[in-house]
């Protein structure tokens, strides 16, 4: 395994692992609520929005990182 791939298996795990340990609390939450609306519970409980905004903006964040040209491309 290359350099890049193995790098890249990483940052999978970690994500996953960080999904796991933030999920935690709302699989808990959403489990006692389960007769909740969607509605009320999206917007009673502004965790949810603000773990799916940050999620956003890293993956957005990682978009623009893809877009831009490599260090040793700009030397040419």
């Amino acid at each position: 395994m290359n350099r890049e791939r193995a790098t890249w298996a990483i940052i999978v795990a970690v994500s996953l692992l960080v999904g796991l340990l933030i999920g935690r609390p709302f699989s808990s939450s959403l489990a006692s609520a389960s007769t909740a609306s969607f509605r009320s519970l999206f917007w009673d409980s502004r965790t949810l929005d603000l773990a799916v905004q940050v999620g956003l903006m890293f993956v957005g964040a990682l978009g623009v990182a893809a877009l831009l040209p490599r260090a040793s491309e700009d030397n040419e």
